[in-house]
């Protein structure tokens, strides 16, 4: 089962008289709250060069990996390429990694989902850089198309010259994680004799060990002068770039253990997973429910609505379960819809302590009916309950109720304003004597009868 997620912070209490060193989360981006446009200019990112109107965001298909501590409701989608070299960046909070600072491990993880590759892939298309991204990437990826359905995951470490590819044959339209370890070594004052590691798909439980990497890069040499790591990039070097999505972009650092960068990653396990998200019209209203696995300082979920996937709006809170190792299942009635269209609703999962997820992106159909309308009950005759259905295409007062054969009301079912829609009513008849009954429907202007026969 294709799972959606949510993620809780990590909250550190630091004690005094206690000394420790401890791994940094440099970076984390999901593109939650960024508008579905080109990316250029929202959250701080920046573009130089060319191709900067490549890179949008998008919220149809959000990209997501069982147990990963990232994604949301928005990716990053490069769905064209161009000959011309540009890239769009964004500086980390923290731009204090010195690539000639001995003993300094980096990783990075990110999702991936690649739609179309080169076969000659000299272009690499994601990277981590220096403050502002003016020049010196590290840790590159490359994609080289093998099959017209598969590729090939390739990185480099200084050298675009040099880079090594997995022999593991990835599918084209499939979501990898993809973690990259940058090891800095290098005793002179320049980017050289640092190695890197890939892995995919690795396990989230335990630091991945270098023997089992999918890629390992060894130490080149490099005329890179000193510089400060501090930026993550997406760049377009030429019609050979892969085509895809990018999501849930994190980045640690440690400047004693590369174990500790791994910890600050923090890639998994997740305190919240929600397994099931789904919205269908009922009754005029439209029902959304969703179930949850695991469930950690869970304080609850906003439920918010929007008619274009790009301006939200919060339409009702349901409370968490708290701490829970059982399934859940949660569910909300939105009955404020009063016309036809298209609508899309989304979960902000919100922790004890304010941090917050998105769930991906449901969309509902909600159609209103052509014509006001009465339906026969089925079944028809009855014993003792039956269904009366109805139409009404406009928000009405409605009237609906039982009758008996001399003209009095026996019953009345519903009383009260009703948004367009179709509607379903069980009517349980165990009190009332066998015989015929007629039950009317009026609807602003509209009104009509119908007969049904109760047997016992």
């Amino acid at each position: 089962m294709k799972r959606l997620l949510f993620f809780s912070s990590i909250c550190i209490l630091l004690m005094s008289n206690i000394s420790f060193s401890e791994g940094t989360l440099l970076f984390s981006e999901d593109f939650t709250g960024y508008n579905a446009a080109v990316l250029t200019g929202q959250g701080s990112w920046i573009g130089v060069g060319q191709g900067l109107t490549i890179p949008m965001v998008a919220a149809t298909t959000p990209l997501t990996y069982s147990g990963y501590n990232g994604g949301g409701g928005n990716y990053l989608n490069f769905a064209t390429n161009s000959a011309s070299t540009g890239r769009v960046y964004k500086d980390f909070s923290d731009t204090t990694t010195d690539v000639a600072a001995t003993g300094t491990t980096v990783y990075y993880s990110v999702l991936l989902n690649l739609s179309a590759t080169s076969l000659t892939s000299t272009g690499y298309f994601f990277s981590l850089g220096q403050s502002n991204a003016v020049a010196q990437y590290i840790a590159k990826l490359f994609a080289k198309q093998v099959t017209a359905t598969t590729y090939n995951i390739g990185l480099s470490n200084v050298s675009t010259s040099t880079m090594m590819f997995s022999p593991t044959a990835l599918n084209t339209n499939q979501t990898y994680l993809i973690v990259v370890r940058y090891n800095i070594y290098n005793t002179p004052t320049r980017a050289k004799l640092n190695t890197c590691e890939l892995w995919i798909n690795p396990t989230h439980n335990a630091e991945p060990d270098t023997n089992t990497a999918d890629i390992k890069y060894p130490a080149i040499d490099s005329t890179f002068t000193a510089y400060n790591l501090g930026a993550v990039c997406w760049h377009n070097r030429n019609a050979t770039n892969p085509l895809g999505s990018i999501d849930a972009i994190r980045i640690a650092r440690s400047f004693t253990s590369s174990a500790e960068a791994w910890t600050a990653l923090n890639i998994g396990p997740l305190p919240v997973e929600l397994t099931s998200f789904t919205a269908q019209p009922v009754n005029g209203k439209i029902s959304l429910a969703w179930k949850t696995a695991t469930e950690l300082n869970n304080n609850g979920f906003n439920v918010e609505r929007s008619a274009n996937k790009s301006d939200w709006s919060k339409i009702a809170f349901v409370k968490g379960n708290q701490n829970s190792t059982s399934p859940i299942a949660y569910s909300y009635v939105d009955n404020s819809i009063s016309k036809a269209g298209q609508y899309y609703y989304r979960l902000k999962q919100i922790d004890n302590n304010g941090s917050y997820k998105y769930s991906g992106i449901v969309e509902v159909n909600f159609a209103s009916p052509s014509a006001f309308s009465l339906n026969q009950n089925y079944p028809n005759p009855f014993n003792p309950s039956t269904v009366i259905s109805y139409s009404i295409p406009e928000a009405s007062n409605v009237k609906l109720a039982v009758y008996n054969v001399i003209g009095q009301p026996v019953r009345v079912i519903e009383n009260g304003f009703k948004n367009a829609g179709s509607y379903q009513i069980s009517f349980n008849a165990s009190d009332l004597a066998s015989g015929t009954y007629f039950f009317k429907l009026e609807a602003g202007q509209f009104s009509q009868i119908r007969k049904m026969m109760l047997l016992k």
